[in-house]
Formats: C-alpha cells, sequence, structure tokens
C-alpha cells in the first residue's frame, strides 16, 4: 500500500522582516486515527505515536515506541520479529522556480532498529542549498542571518524504551505535535527539532504525559543563541474509542535573566506540581500556557470533528464586558475530516488574538529559532484552509487551498502581530482585534503530484501554486513551481 504522504516545500521568500511568516503555504501530511483493536490505550492526537505491535499468538497488543504505526514493520520487518533494522539512503533535494531559480542537494541515510524494549531511528541528510528554509535544520548547523547559500543538514532521532505496557521513555532530537488538525496552535512540527526527554505511562484509556525540551532564542546582536526551555504535562482521556479530551499545561522559561543564569528550572522538572503555583514561588514571569483540545470520531471513525483552545492570558471580566483587552491573549481551532472511499478531506479553521504566545522578552514566548512553536502565523490572524488526498494507481494528487488575515506590525508600533516582540509595548489597553495593524489578506492554491519508489520508500514529486496577496502592505503574486525528490522512513508528518 503507498503511504499517504503530502509534500512539503520550501516557502517563498518574505516580503520583508517585519512581516516574514506570511509566506505561501506548503502541503502538509494529516492522517486519521489508526484502526486499532486496543484504540481505547492509542491516543492518536499526540504525535508521534508509540509504536504499535500487532497481536499475535500468546501475546497481547503491545506498544513498543515511538514512530509511524506502519511504514517500517510493513515493508522491512518480518511479521513478528523484535530484532528487526534498516538502512537506507536518504534524500531531501529539490528544484523549485518562484522568485528565482532555487535548488538543494541532500543526501544522508535513515536508520532504524528494534531489539527487544527498545528502539532507534535516525535520520541524517546533508548538502548544498541555496534557499535557507525556516524548517528542518538543526540548530547546530543551521545560519543565523541570511544567507545567499550555506551547507544544509538536517539531523533527528528517536530513543526509545518500553518496559512495559504502561510506561514509555524516549529522548532525542525531534519535533512534537499535538491536535489531530491539520496545524496546532499548540505545538507542531513546523519549526526545527529540538532536544527533548519524554514520558508517556498509560492506564486503561488515560495517559499522562510529561515533556521537556531544549530550545533556543536568537540573538541578533551578538550572532549567538541562548538556550531557553520547556516543560509540558498533560492528561489524556479516551471515553470510549471515539471521544478524546486533553488538558495540558506548558511552561517557557529563559536560561539566563538580567541577574544570573538559571539553567533547566530544577521547580519546573517536578511532574506532579501544576506551573503556576511554582512560578508564583519563584517570583519569575515565565510564560505559562494552558490548553484544551477535544476530537470525536464517526461514521465507523472514518470522519472526525476536532478542536483546540490555548489559553495564554485572560481575566474573565473583561471577556464577558468585550473590552477587547490586550491580555485576553487566546486562540481557538475547529476542523473536521474524514474519508470517502479511498479519498480524504480535511477543513479547518484557526484563529489567534493578538500577542497571544508573546512575552516580556523572546526568551520567554512560544517559539525557538526565530519561529512560532504553533501555528507558523504566530498571532493576530484568522485561517480557513481545506485540502484533499486522491490517491491513483501510481500516484496520489494533492490539492490545498487557504485563506488568511492578518495584521503585522509597523516599523514602530507592535500591533500584536510579531510574537518576538515584547507585550509591553503594546500601544492601547482595549479594542485590540485580530487583524489590527497592516491588515493583509491572501489566498493560496497548490496542487501536489507524487510517486513512491517503494523498495527504498523515495518519493518524487512535482508540485505547482499560487498566493495572490492584497491590503495595506501593497499587492503580490506569487508562484511556485517544485520538482523534487525525498524519503519518508522517519516521521511522516514532517516538513521540508
Amino acid at each position: 500500500m503507498r503511504s499517504q504522504i503530502l509534500i512539503a516545500i520550501v516557502c517563498m521568500l518574505p516580503y520583508s522582516r517585519s512581516f516574514s511568516q506570511g509566506t505561501i503555504d506548503r502541503i502538509r501530511y494529516f492522517n486519521l486515527k489508526p484502526d486499532i483493536t486496543s484504540s481505547q490505550t492509542i491516543h492518536s492526537s499526540i504525535q508521534p505515536l508509540i509504536r504499535y505491535i500487532p497481536p499475535q499468538p500468546q501475546r497481547a497488543n503491545t506498544l513498543v515506541s515511538d514512530g509511524d504505526t506502519s511504514v517500517f514493520y510493513t515493508k522491512f520487518s518480518p511479521k513478528g520479529n523484535r530484532r528487526s533494522f534498516a538502512i537506507l539512503p536518504a534524500t531531501d533535494s529539490y528544484f523549485q522556480y518562484d522568485t528565482a531559480l532555487s535548488y538543494r542537494a541532500a543526501v544522508g541515510f535513515n536508520f532504524e532498529k528494534t531489539w527487544g524494549k527498545w528502539y532507534n531511528r535516525t535520520l541524517l541528510t546533508s548538502g548544498w542549498s541555496l534557499r535557507e528554509d525556516y524548517t528542518q535544520t538543526h540548530v547546530a548547523f543551521s545560519p543565523l542571518q541570511d544567507r545567499k547559500s550555506f551547507w544544509f543538514t538536517d539531523i533527528r532521532t528517536r530513543l526509545g524504551f518500553t518496559p512495559n505496557d504502561m510506561l514509555h521513555i524516549s529522548t532525542g532530537i525531534d519535533n512534537q505535535f499535538f491536535g489531530e488538525g491539520y496545524r496546532s496552535l499548540i505545538q507542531g512540527n513546523q519549526v526545527a527539532p529540538n532536544p527533548f526527554v519524554q514520558f508517556r505511562v498509560n492506564f486503561r484509556n488515560l495517559e499522562y504525559g510529561l515533556l521537556y525540551q531544549f530550545l533556543h532564542d536568537n540573538n541578533y546582536t551578538t550572532k549567538t543563541r541562548e538556550w531557553k526551555y520547556n516543560t509540558t504535562h498533560y492528561l489524556s482521556a479516551n471515553i470510549g474509542s471515539n471521544f478524546n479530551i486533553m488538558l495540558l499545561e506548558t511552561v517557557v522559561f529563559q536560561g539566563r535573566d538580567s541577574t544570573y543564569k538559571r539553567g533547566y528550572e530544577v521547580e519546573y522538572l517536578n511532574p506532579f506540581v501544576f506551573f503556576r503555583p511554582q512560578e508564583y514561588s519563584l517570583g519569575s514571569t515565565d510564560n505559562i500556557i494552558l490548553a484544551l483540545q477535544s476530537s470525536y470520531y464517526f461514521a465507523s471513525k472514518k470522519h472526525c470533528v476536532y478542536f483546540q483552545l490555548p489559553l495564554d492570558e485572560f481575566v474573565l471580566k473583561e471577556i464577558k464586558n468585550r473590552s477587547k483587552w490586550w491580555a485576553n491573549k487566546y486562540g481557538a481551532q475547529l476542523g473536521i475530516k474524514g474519508q470517502f472511499k479511498k479519498w480524504s478531506y480535511l477543513l479547518e479553521g484557526n484563529l489567534v488574538r493578538p500577542y497571544t504566545f508573546s512575552h516580556i522578552s523572546s526568551g520567554q514566548n512560544n517559539g525557538s529559532l526565530g519561529l512560532p512553536l504553533g501555528h507558523y502565523l504566530g498571532s493576530n490572524f484568522a485561517e480557513l484552509l481545506a485540502t484533499a488526498q486522491i490517491p491513483f494507481k501510481n500516484f496520489q494528487l494533492t490539492l490545498f487551498s487557504s485563506f488568511y488575515l492578518k495584521g503585522y506590525d509597523d516599523s514602530t508600533v507592535n500591533y500584536g502581530g510579531d510574537i518576538y516582540k515584547s507585550y509591553t509595548s503594546h500601544p492601547k489597553e482595549y479594542r485590540n482585534t485580530i487583524g489590527q495593524g497592516m491588515t493583509q489578506r491572501a489566498v493560496s492554491f497548490q496542487v501536489n503530484a507524487s510517486t513512491t519508489l517503494d523498495k527504498i520508500l523515495l518519493e518524487m514529486y512535482i508540485q505547482a501554486g499560487m498566493q495572490y496577496s492584497w491590503g495595506e502592505l501593497g499587492k503580490s503574486t506569487a508562484p511556485l513551481i517544485c520538482i523534487g525528490f525525498r524519503n519518508n522512513l522517519f516521521n511522516e508528518r514532517k516538513i521540508h
């Protein structure tokens, strides 16, 4: 069976630094809940999934490690073999034309091995690039400023250990994804992979997760990167096999403040406390975000309705008064996805209020390496999108369209569109609305055709698209034509 892969392409060159996040979108992968008998123990809104081994004689269903639930074991492992491995050549190369002709030529390898209760998956690709992507370059190799060309390197790895059906521990360098949507407003995979340690505890239909992440803050003045950190814990509950609800709390804090070097704050290592009281006890101004997400599968799990609600800061009185206070910072996502025979579809709406995910300094915002951890537009925007996957005998066709409205900052005033600006510089207390500032609208259409060489999981693709943007920043038309090759063994949700 051909894996349903949507191709991710290099984004268009930004119009200017002031609104560099608002570029042409790119096609991404979305999936439905895996069809697994013990589905009450699978929490599909937390990705990558823990690897599932199908039931065999004298052995129950087992969760053994991170990764995709089908690709590796279907193509490279003898049925029931727990000591399997694969080493495959890997590439991430393309030729692209938009505002100019560019290319990337990167080759490497992909290694995967499962032995007993342990598991490892490692990817390394490296080569020359004429275009600086805003994703998928590891911090140790990515340039800190714009360059006309540079040596591109993408490295990621996951080492997982599952001693029993209740506990899973993993560490490495990779992305995390929360949610069932095409986007994630909490944390997605559009940023470069980062070092992490993760614990996942399953008990019947409950999962408790704890995630420690090591992020970076770009210092363009000194041309250096400074450590920042994130601790996240969540409780996910499956009610039956179709309904899921999850509560999440995350805290982002900088490794150094004006008085001393903190490092990783030991108070946030405690897995059994709420972060807000801990923050108060430390006398800090760390950034704490709460989130609620839920999903419901229906019609034999072929369709799903889902939503996300991240809460950065808010005062209930101000919300009731509809004062549009600047510090009522939150977002919302609502979507539906599903499948008709072999056709897959997804419809989704996202919005995030001004100043959401920003903080006093960029070392405390919900971002890494100059980019948001969640939606690539950051804040102060509303978006509608639709995509469909249509498989044919020898190739797959993907259609995508989107519309967004976003308010950008001008050179002197912070209207809440850039999460890397301090929220202390907001110009007004009330009447802050989505799209305020330099209002820009954009509509885009894209089509992608791809085919995969199954023996080495090499995907060949061609993508064409067009984006039209208009508003206070002017009008522009951005075309995109791209032909490329890439491998799909590591994390099938990732973006190139």
